[in-house]
């Protein structure tokens, strides 16, 4: 279409939208969000409600503090649901910081939310004057954490000196604090921590703090510690932060009359269970959370004044502080994720106290409305418009005037309106006639006496559609009013009466511009909209014309269209409201007088996404150099957590459409995800075969990880919470003898007690019977009761299984047992085809350090190898593997060297396992489940396993192959249908 405009002849043409992100110092309001809850890496700066409120004076805020619910909320591990309504949720980041006031007044404070931002408006309840000799940031580590701690000791309980108390998780901003002010009110303290290196800052932090009432948080040993230390009476008072069986240890190291103060809600919300057998020795159990409190109460300010007291007093100390700048706000979340600080994790959003600007940031738009200006939406009653006036609501609008020519007519829209009201908004409804001048005049003169009009909304609409023959000057004239005539008054009526105005925006439709067959009035009344908003931007008014594409949730096409979103209407596809809604920001804030939106009907995958999944994931785990991993690394050996496996879930969610269990996440491989994402972008199915193909044989089919060598010491390892039952199930681990995360994923879901027999204390045993003898008593003491036995064998571990339920038996227990992708035979085929006929020892070491090197070094890979094995002996191959593998790995090089040794005794066992000797299984029933994808063909449907067995197997085929079995949720419904 040719268009004669500013004395030249050019055209109207939709172009990309240039976001501009600019990071630059910023004397605005702006504060932190998650725009995808799960997904860290779209933690941003956003422009902030406080610029829309001219009349107060703000805190500039110089250090913003993180805490471990901030991590939580945008995570999406806990919600704020409970304690703020959908207004207050806007805004959910930060609970404390330090800055000045405006006359340069230095001070700390903390509040319900929003204080991760570059300005906040506090209450004085909550405000502390900075000491002379703290540092901002010293001052941003103490609010929240003493406000917590004297809220526990001074008002929920009255701590008494001389008193013990365990206070857990010392190393932590709370644990600091409470150990700090209860060694100040002569406690007896004891603590736990969960490394060495934690525990030795705490000594050095507080000399007074004896050695051995340190403990472990990691486990439940610190039950012990305090046993033997209080010599079985127990401690007064418990500080507990721990869950599941941690927090059941921890109220049995109360003693008479003591009082367990609790400061997590994550028991608290799950309603976990404890033994009403704690009250014979009268203890108390008391929550610790103010939360909830209003911020006038009393309670409130008795505690503020002990806290300044103390403060005064030299009581209270600042805590160590780990600084980000404000634009690692993404690494900072991340850091205080992984549990490695000591102390509080900060944001630096100043470079000096009395700077007016803060660092430099990017900073996203967002529009917000002056709760003291009336916002007009002309055809607000319809399915756009009463989701446009929830989203003027929550961005602060609280005067609302609605056109309708109908008025309320239905349900819905009163219990909208009723709602709005209950947030404290005037809402009105007029039936006005907009279509004329004189109902434009009385409703712009209606909402001017509410307030000064900050915003007018047009999205009215009248359809009257069909082919240009059939068309009338009457369904024109129709279909015009509501859009042209009435945006035609509203412009000239809104220049004289609307002096405050600051949006003004109409509706039009991508079909304006593209054009629609049977819609020429339709369009034609939004082009003299988008005109009339062109002008307005000329003469320097606010005008916005956005043409949306088609809307699927609600609204004309949706009533159309019913269950066919794909519908193309216009070249675009039905858009999601929550889409428009998403993208208003970035409509109403560009210069642009004419912006559109729409999902336009060509969809392609974009190439440019294939591969970069790799760096997306790279990113999460914090990984800089791609030369450090292997693409045959699994998830979970490349040390992803729960926090790292929700963030990842997302990414393959939203842009890849792929759906993925956090078992099945964890036991893929790198290459096998990026076949995945490849497959699905270029159309193929995407299925398990896909993605896997045949398997390679390879001692990497057969290991997964280590373990964890903090409890490698442990022969057997709790793996779950399950509660006591007449049951208990053991689990005998792969050729690695050590637990992994799938291992633990799958104990989770077993609902009887679950263990897993590790072999770190016996690596040098060199055959299976010598195995069977180390560890017999840990087995036999395990069912020492009359509790049931179900025995799960997975991989190596099925010939351990198979050894120790005909033990069991002989000891007249009973039970079942459950052999997962394991046998003799299978593994004497694999161990076979890994090592030639005339083996030695020698072969079987490099069989292992070369997987070692291929899953610890990618691209470097060759290099190392060549490193390694240029040396002449064995043992010299293997100490310099292992010092190359130490700056890669989390073991230490005797952990490595012991694992080496377990693992070559264990291949060698496995390559004659078909011709050990098995006593036949009388009376325990055997479950076996094998992968549908096997290296190894030609074992029968039952793998060999009938002949150590006097009965009938039961046998399943799980999709996936030897690692990704274990993340299966079919394995999980079989081992508990057979429990």
């Amino acid at each position: 279409m040719n268009v004669f405009k500013n004395k030249q002849w050019g055209s109207y043409r939709h172009l990309e939208l240039v976001e501009n992100e600019e990071a630059k110092p910023r004397t605005e309001h702006c504060y932190a969000n998650c725009l995808v809850k799960g997904d860290l890496s779209t933690l941003s700066w956003l422009y902030g409600p406080l610029n829309v409120r001219k009349d107060k004076e703000f805190i500039n805020i110089s250090y913003a503090s993180l805490n471990f619910r901030d991590v939580m909320l945008a995570t999406g591990k806990i919600t704020s649901d409970d304690v703020l309504d959908r207004i207050q949720q806007q805004c959910v980041f930060g609970f404390e910081f330090s800055g000045t006031t405006k006359d340069g007044r230095k001070i700390m404070g903390m509040g319900p939310t929003g204080a991760m931002a570059t300005h906040y408006d506090a209450d004085k309840t909550l405000l502390w004057d900075v000491p002379d000799n703290w540092n901002l940031d010293e001052a941003a580590s103490v609010p929240l954490v003493y406000y917590t701690v004297y809220l526990a000791f001074f008002r929920t309980i009255q701590i008494e000196k001389g008193k013990s108390i365990l206070i857990h998780a010392g190393s932590g901003g709370v644990g600091l604090a409470a150990i700090q002010v209860a060694l100040s009110y002569g406690l007896e303290v004891y603590t736990t921590v969960g490394s060495e290196e934690k525990k030795q800052y705490l000594l050095t932090r507080f000399p007074s703090l004896k050695p051995q009432h340190i403990g472990n948080s990691r486990d439940t040993s610190f039950e012990r510690m305090i046993c033997v230390r209080t010599k079985g009476k127990g401690v007064d008072y418990v500080l507990n932060s721990l869950s599941a069986d941690k927090l059941q240890a921890s109220i049995r190291c109360l003693g008479m009359n003591g009082t367990f103060l609790e400061i997590g809600k994550f028991d608290i919300m799950n309603k976990t269970k404890i033994d009403m057998g704690h009250f014979a020795k009268r203890v108390n159990f008391k929550a610790v959370f103010f939360d909830d409190l209003p911020v006038e109460s009393e309670e409130l300010k008795l505690i503020h004044d002990l806290v300044e007291t103390d403060i005064k007093a030299g009581i209270i100390k600042p805590l160590k502080v780990n600084v980000f700048e404000a634009a690692e706000i993404e690494q900072a979340f991340r850091f205080m994720g992984s549990g490695k600080h000591i102390g509080k994790v900060l944001l630096k959003m100043r470079n000096q106290p009395n700077d007016v600007e803060s660092i430099p940031i990017k900073m996203l738009p967002r529009v917000y409305c002056n709760p003291n200006e009336t916002f007009v939406l002309v055809g607000g009653l319809g399915g756009f418009g009463l989701e446009l006036a929830d989203w003027l609501i929550l961005r602060g609008c609280r005067k609302l005037i609605m056109s309708s020519g109908r008025g309320v007519t239905n349900a819905y829209q009163a219990s909208r309106i009723k709602v709005w009201k209950s947030y404290g908004v005037d809402v009105r409804v007029t039936t006005v006639d907009v279509t004329t001048l004189k109902g434009c005049e009385q409703l712009l003169n209606d909402a001017e006496k509410i307030g000064p009009v900050g915003g007018i909304f047009n999205l009215a609409v009248a359809l009257r559609d069909g082919i240009f023959d059939n068309q009338t000057t009457q369904t024109f004239i129709e279909s015009l009013a509501p859009k042209a005539d009435a945006t035609k008054y509203l412009d000239e009526l809104s220049r004289k009466l609307c002096p405050a105005l600051k949006h003004f925006v109409i509706f039009s439709s991508v079909s304006c511009g593209r054009g629609n067959a049977g819609q020429s009035n339709y369009g034609m009344g939004n082009s003299i909209m988008e005109r009339i908003c062109e002008k307005r931007q000329m003469a320097g008014l606010p005008a916005k014309a956005i043409q949306w594409g088609a809307i699927g949730d609600v609204g004309l096409l949706a009533n159309l269209q019913e269950n066919n979103m794909d519908m193309e209407i216009s070249g675009t596809l039905p858009q999601r409201l929550n889409s428009c809604l998403e993208v208003l920001d970035n409509l109403l804030t560009n210069d642009e007088p004419i912006v559109a939106s729409m999902v336009v009907a060509e969809k392609r995958f974009d190439d440019v996404k294939k591969g970069n999944i790799i760096e997306a994931i790279m990113n999460i785990m914090a990984i800089r150099d791609r030369k450090q991993i292997s693409m045959e690394a699994s998830l979970s050996k490349l040390g992803m957590d729960s926090l790292m496996g929700v963030e990842i879930q997302q990414i393959l969610e939203r842009d890849y459409d792929i759906a993925l269990s956090s078992q099945e996440l964890r036991s893929l491989t790198l290459g096998q995800l990026e076949k995945l994402v490849n497959a699905k972008n270029s159309g193929e199915s995407g299925d398990g075969k896909a993605v896997n193909g045949h398997l390679p044989i390879g001692i990497e089919m057969l290991l997964t990880n280590f373990g964890d060598e903090k409890t490698s010491h442990e022969t057997i390892l709790r793996m779950n919470e399950a509660p006591a039952s007449d049951t208990k199930a053991l689990i005998f681990t792969g050729l690695e003898g050590m637990t992994n995360d799938a291992l633990a994923n799958l104990a989770s879901k077993i609902k009887y007690p679950t263990y897993a027999l590790q072999l770190g204390n016996c690596v040098e045993r060199q055959t299976l019977d010598e195995i069977v003898e180390s560890v017999s008593n840990d087995v036999l003491k395990l069912f020492s009761g009359n509790e049931k036995f179900v025995l799960i064998g997975y991989s190596f571990g099925s010939l351990l299984a198979i050894k120790f339920a005909s033990l069991l038996e002989s000891k007249g227990k009973s039970g079942n047992i459950v052999i997962v992708d394991g046998s003799p035979k299978f593994l004497s085929e694999i161990a076979t085809q890994l090592l030639p006929a005339d083996f030695t020892d020698e072969h079987i070491q490099g069989i292992i350090i070369l997987s070692c090197i291929k899953l610890l070094f990618r691209e470097s890979s060759q290099e190392i190898t060549k490193k390694v094995f240029s040396k002449s002996t064995t043992q010299e191959r293997l100490e310099e593997f292992l010092e190359n593998a130490a700056t890669r790995s989390e073991y230490s090089i005797d952990y490595g060297r012991k694992m080496i040794t377990g693992l070559m005794n264990r291949i060698k066992i496995s390559l004659n396992a078909e011709q050990l000797s098995f006593p036949v299984l009388k009376s325990s029933p055997m479950t076996f489940v094998k992968a549908s994808e096997s290296a190894v063909t030609g074992l029968g449907e039952d793998y060999g396993l009938k002949k150590y067995v006097d009965g009938d197997i039961q046998t399943s085929e799980v999709i996936g192959d030897h690692l990704s079995i274990l993340s299966s949720s079919e394995l999980i419904d079989i081992i508990n249908s057979t429990l």
